[in-house]
């Protein structure tokens, strides 16, 4: 069986969904017969790699000058793909043109397609509208973004969703036939480090020992709340009257005002995106507290990765991400920079060692890619 997906929302740098599809093809090829098909925007329309996992990239322009995320537009070349390589699954992992060519395409040939709910789409729509047309937009917002997604995903095998949060939202839209999938994570990178001690890992990458260091991981964009982020880290500097240090990993159009903010705010630094998962992890097993700004997250893949090497979070509680913390009574419940710097500082002055312990254990319990796509292949293959 060959199995395609296809997707706008892929960045080369990294992201949840470029690391769900790199997991993905790694379990067809080691755990399966199958073929994988994955294709992505790039500058030009070319085929990268071929053989059981083959990758062809769509020309798209980016998305705008600081972004590595590009439109798909070469729609011809995409039908030609699907036409040449002709995959029995078809999953699109983002609502858009491209997925409506593909499930049509899909449903003439006899293909199964299933759509993959990585990002709620309507909170970007509404983050716009609400600008400029004020709180009466919401709900003619919401109600064409779920005629919109209803009518795109009516005709396929189902919709996969990571949390269940947003199957109840996507159930109140009328969208049937949703499939509850949590994403997983690399517990063999993942995981507590029991053969370097922590302030070791620290000196290795320049960090103070004498202080708790507060860790963000993503992209520095508005979708992220970054701007949220940066109030917080001057709110937390007037609560918590001890020496601590803020860390922000990532790149994103929002770049120059992170590093800005740095520049006149010393208590916090910005470190360029990390491409090894490995490298990736020890900035975790050095961190005290990983930060989670975010309040519109689908799922929030970077709290697995986290709390699997045992490093506690805070974020807002009452969204998507709730399922996947383990500590979820520490989380703010008013979605403000005030809100999340007090939860912060709380659970600063609350942290215990065994809490790293608690965190890696629900990881290792609760999540793995392993059981990702274990059930989503019996899916695939059940053709339900």
């Amino acid at each position: 069986m060959k199995i395609c997906d296809l997707t706008q929302i892929y960045s080369p740098l990294g992201g949840g969904v470029k690391s769900y599809l790199q997991a993905k093809r790694n379990y067809i090829l080691n755990h399966t017969p199958h073929e994988h098909l994955m294709i992505v925007p790039g500058s030009k329309t070319e085929e990268l790699e071929g053989g059981r996992c083959k990758i062809w990239r769509v020309r798209g322009p980016l998305v705008n000058r600081t972004s590595r995320y590009r439109w798909m537009l070469d729609l011809p070349s995409l039908l030609q793909i699907l036409y040449r390589e002709s995959p029995q699954i078809v999953e699109a992992g983002d609502p858009y043109h491209a997925a409506m060519l593909a499930r049509n395409w899909a449903n003439r040939r006899g293909s199964d397609f299933y759509m993959f709910y990585h990002s709620h789409f309507p909170d970007a729509m509404l983050r716009t509208v609400l600008k400029f047309a004020g709180t009466w937009a919401r709900k003619w917002v919401e109600r064409v973004a779920g005629d919109y997604l209803r009518n795109l995903a009516d005709k396929g095998k189902g919709v996969f969703v990571g949390s269940r949060h947003l199957i109840r939202v996507l159930d109140g839209w009328g969208v049937r036939r949703l499939i509850h999938l949590p994403l997983g994570v690399d517990t063999a990178v993942y995981h507590p480090n029991a053969t370097k001690d922590r302030m070791e890992i620290r000196r290795k990458l320049g960090l103070p020992t004498d202080r708790p260091i507060l860790l963000y991981v993503g992209r520095f964009s508005p979708d992220k709340d970054t701007a949220l982020l940066l109030r917080s880290w001057l709110k937390i500097g007037q609560l918590y009257k001890g020496p601590w240090l803020g860390v922000m990993i990532g790149d994103g159009q929002l770049t120059h005002s992170v590093e800005k903010f740095a520049h006149h705010y010393p208590q916090v630094r910005r470190i360029p995106f990390v491409h090894d998962p490995k490298d990736l992890a020890d900035w975790y097993h050095a961190a005290d507290l990983l930060i989670h700004p975010g309040r519109w997250e689908t799922f929030g893949l970077v709290l697995l990765e986290a709390q699997g090497c045992g490093l506690p979070t805070v974020a807002f509680k009452g969204g998507a991400m709730d399922e996947q913390a383990a500590d979820l009574p520490s989380w703010s419940t008013h979605k403000t920079s005030g809100g999340l710097a007090e939860a912060v500082v709380q659970r600063m002055r609350t942290l215990r060692p065994k809490d790293r312990d608690l965190a890696a254990d629900f990881v290792m319990k609760n999540y793995s890619w392993e059981k990702t796509f274990g059930h989503q292949m019996k899916i695939y293959e059940n053709g339900k």
